[in-house]
């Protein structure tokens, strides 16, 4: 009944849709085999074997937060930093060139074209960005990257960016690089042709300075990152048309703003369509058909449903209960809030649980959480509404409005009456209810 030890249906959905996402074991040994042998073809080449230093995978390939590409067809993107010999004092413009004419004389890179900071070949579906950098003379794990339009050099620290990835999914769970490839996912699916959402580091940097709790599971730290970034970001900057300064997350390179190549248009319109899906969750609920209008069909569709969970009818009783108060406040629109479920058995073991699930024991303790993209300060006012005989004798049927328990967003309750039991939650900010979430079902046996 507790089913302890086993993976509810949406994690093991989130779980199959990762899989799903992620690049194949042939497609990452391929890029590792692809960078080995540039790398050899430029170490050895008769002339550039004089200025090629080292060559390393950057980017996503590198952090392991990248993912495949959608059925529209992109091409997979792979970034390959070469070190050089050259200086500060050596026009970037040339050395890209160089690096250019070098790769064009090997059959395998005949494509290889000038970018705006590098060669890029394409090649076995993938866009490679080969890019030359030279090394700080002070500190050789820091890198300055060519312009091929201005000939001039900026600081990066494409090694640093890949040690603070790797420190911040540890001190999450290891759930942050998880995250990073359902976010970049849903940019892929979503960011129309004329439109750049942010990606690459500039969205992994937003996504971790707005991380939700990672003791949740994923789709909860999902919607509450979510919600972060838009409380963040939509009133004060997506709405005015202004773009916040999104730091550079190396300790190394001050003053670099990783948002300033994107226009506000872009950035509104990435916060924008992060709002209409938050909103869409809010009304729609979380289902799984929900899901796969905001990440595709790549995400599983809904499985049966247990027949132990509550009929129709017991759920409607419930919502619907005479006894069940209105809500006292203006009430809102626009804002959108959930509702989170940690599960405690008598015994003191874990017991996942989603809304209106196969029943629980008696004796569990219920910790329930808010999670809004509301901006504090605000309040969080709880209804609970119990069904059933027992709740009836003990003259314990509820349904008036109660402030939280447990924290500033928490609803501790325990497991005491047999039958259909709901708890939603009310955002309360200067007097309106600008947010609630949709009624969370509780069955006990």
């Amino acid at each position: 009944i507790h089913k302890k030890g086993k993976t509810m249906a949406k994690q093991r959905d989130f779980n199959n849709f990762l899989s799903e996402i992620e690049p194949s074991s042939t497609t990452v040994a391929y890029i590792s085999s692809l960078q080995s042998t540039l790398r050899d073809y430029l170490k050895n080449h008769d002339t550039y074997k004089k200025i090629h230093v080292d060559t390393f995978l950057s980017g996503s390939y590198a952090k392991h937060t990248s993912i495949r590409p959608t059925s529209k067809g992109k091409k997979r993107d792979v970034d390959i930093i070469v070190v050089t010999s050259y200086e500060m004092t050596d026009d970037s413009k040339k050395v890209i060139s160089e690096l250019k004419d070098v790769l064009i004389q090997n059959a395998n890179y005949n494509s290889a074209t000038i970018q705006s900071h590098s060669v890029g070949i394409e090649m076995g579906g993938l866009s490679i960005d080969v890019v030359p950098v030279i090394s700080d003379q002070d500190d050789e794990e820091v890198y300055y990257i060519g312009d091929s339009n201005t000939g001039e050099w900026t600081k990066t620290d494409p090694k640093g960016h890949k040690v603070w990835s790797t420190t911040v999914n540890k001190e999450h769970n290891k759930k942050y690089k998880p995250l990073v490839k359902i976010f970049k996912w849903w940019r892929q699916t979503n960011c129309p042709e004329d439109i750049k959402y942010p990606k690459g580091i500039t969205l992994e940097k937003i996504i971790a300075d707005n991380l939700g709790d990672s003791s949740l599971g994923t789709e909860d730290f999902l919607i509450a990152t979510m919600q972060n970034i838009v409380a963040t970001y939509k009133e004060d900057y997506a709405d005015a048309r202004v773009n916040p300064t999104i730091s550079d997350p190396s300790e190394k390179i001050e003053g670099n703003d990783l948002l300033a190549g994107y226009s506000t248009t872009d950035f509104s319109n990435f916060i924008d369509k992060l709002s209409e899906h938050v909103s869409m969750l809010n009304d729609e609920g979380t289902e799984n058909d929900t899901w796969r209008k905001i990440l595709g069909d790549e995400f599983p569709k809904e499985g049966c449903k247990a027949i132990a969970c509550s009929s129709v009818s017991n759920v409607y009783s419930c919502i619907f209960a005479p006894y069940k108060e209105k809500p006292r406040w203006p009430m809102q629109r626009g804002g959108a809030a959930f509702i989170t479920l940690r599960v405690t058995a008598a015994d003191g073991s874990d017991v996942e649980y989603i809304s209106n699930d196969i029943p629980l024991e008696k004796r569990c303790t219920l910790h329930f959480r808010a999670l809004t993209g509301v901006r504090r300060p605000y309040s969080v006012i709880w209804q609970v509404v119990n069904t059933g005989q027992e709740a009836t004798m003990a003259n314990c049927l509820r349904g008036n409005f109660e402030p939280s328990n447990e924290g500033f967003d928490g609803k501790r309750e325990s497991t005491l009456y047999k039958g259909t039991h709901s708890v939603q939650c009310f955002i309360i900010k200067n007097g309106i209810c600008v947010a609630k979430s949709k009624e969370f079902i509780v069955n006990i046996r």
